[in-house]
């Protein structure tokens, strides 16, 4: 049996008052059980198969993480189902909730508040309606700080409403730029809204990679993704320009210190002995290490093009046995190669006996890259790849959880210690000397 985990929430309306149960031993708020998976979507399918309402999740940047979701209905005028009722804020008052209370504004426009969904959903119906399509009813699958993301159920096609935020909004552009170069490869952008740097993006019935148990179609998706970068390369500036983070050799080189001081300060926070601290003798040969890395990886040939700090199986879909890459918000501007080290990475890590495949996509990944710059140079980039690989998205990260404590200080600190070692290894090849 699926465990599940009980979600308690807090549901507001337009005039700010809560939804809650009454008995003759008082109040509680509703609940209901999850089960475990993307937040989003497992919390809006509970509550329409429990107590049959339909959601959004409020994004609420100072709401600590806790089991309490803030909640709307898609359609406040519907009405509660039998057992709830509308509550006065002040009628709940001393509640641990009440601070939250406090912070929703339901007249808010801002991103993922509640005016913001009245919005956008009207313009997810009026834009869909100019193209023919009648909406019949939106899913949400995520909903935080950083992204929307809803699924839209029309009397024609599925499409996907995305709108991106902070860090994210790279997404907003970018996805564009690659859907209209290589329309084959990517989702069709159908409409996009620049105030909320949210699209529509046509819906791609097909399978996850992860679920594909074929290696020839392993290689189809790693060698596509080749070609497209390949068919990038000499576009710097322009990736860039749309936002795409600057990930190339010598902008880590220059963010080096704000990179190392941040590091030593996640290693600050680290409440046990081990693993083991990294101390300033460390950081210090770390920091050679990296310059040399990208000295070295500065001087190939296709040092700087497209590259994904996060390409996933799980974000290519198998449509009519072609790959179409979706999510790109982690879009960079790097060694290129390092999107096919985290393919055959990830899919050995998440699928084991997966992993004698490695090798075969790593060739397969390879040839494009050797037939436009030579085999040599591509056999030196091989060599650097794995430990360039580390560096790009732990500065991935820096960049993004650089302003204090994160949740994601464990997260760095394994990638410094990987990236500390992983130099060290790389003196043994003669391609970066670190001693």
């Amino acid at each position: 049996m699926t465990q599940t985990y009980k979600a308690t929430l807090l549901i507001l309306n337009e005039f700010g008052r809560v939804a809650v149960r009454r008995s003759p031993a008082g109040w509680s708020l509703p609940e209901v059980d999850v089960s475990p998976g993307r937040v989003g979507i497992m919390l809006s399918r509970a509550v329409r198969e429990q107590l049959h309402l339909d959601i959004f999740s409020l994004v609420l940047p100072n709401n600590p993480e806790t089991r309490l979701h803030v909640v709307r209905l898609h359609r406040p005028e519907n009405g509660l189902p039998s057992g709830l009722t509308w509550s006065d804020a002040g009628d709940l008052a001393g509640q641990e909730f009440a601070s939250v209370l406090s912070s929703v504004d339901t007249t808010n426009p801002e991103f993922g508040g509640y005016a913001w969904y009245t919005e956008t959903t009207e313009w997810i119906i009026n834009t869909l309606q100019s193209m023919g399509y009648s909406v019949h009813r939106l899913e949400q699958w995520n909903g935080r700080v950083g992204g929307v993301l809803l699924q839209v159920f029309t009397n024609g096609p599925t499409f996907w409403f995305k709108s991106v935020t902070d860090f994210n909004v790279r997404e907003f552009w970018i996805s564009r730029l690659l859907a209209d170069r290589h329309p084959q490869y990517f989702p069709r952008v159908v409409a996009s809204e620049a105030r909320w740097n949210a699209f529509l993006l046509q819906h791609i019935e097909g399978t996850e990679l992860h679920a594909i148990e074929n290696l020839d179609t392993w290689k189809k998706v790693a060698r596509s993704l080749a070609e497209i970068q390949v068919d990038w390369m000499g576009n710097s500036e322009i990736l860039l320009a749309s936002g795409a983070a600057d990930l190339r050799p010598s902008a880590l080189v220059e963010r080096l210190p704000g990179f190392l001081t941040h590091i030593a300060s996640a290693m600050e926070r680290q409440q046990t002995l081990t693993p083991a601290i990294l101390r300033a003798t460390d950081l210090s040969l770390l920091e050679r290490g990296v310059e040399e890395l990208c000295l070295a990886a500065a001087d190939l040939p296709f040092s700087e093009g497209l590259a994904n700090a996060d390409f996933s199986p799980h974000n290519t879909l198998i449509h009519q046995q072609k790959p179409i890459y979706i999510d790109w918000a982690e879009a960079c501007v790097s060694l290129p190669l390092i999107a096919g080290e985290y393919l055959w990475n990830r899919m050995a890590v998440e699928a084991p006996e997966r992993k004698p495949w490695q090798n075969t996509l790593r060739r397969t990944y390879l040839e494009p890259w050797a037939d436009s710059y030579g085999k040599s140079s591509v056999e030196v980039g091989a060599r650097l790849l794995p430990t360039f690989a580390v560096l790009a998205v732990a500065m991935f990260y820096h960049e993004r959880e650089c302003h204090g404590p994160s949740p994601y200080d464990s997260y760095l600190r394994s990638l410094a210690r990987l990236l500390h070692h992983q130099l060290k290894e790389l003196q043994t090849t003669r391609s970066v000397m670190y001693a």
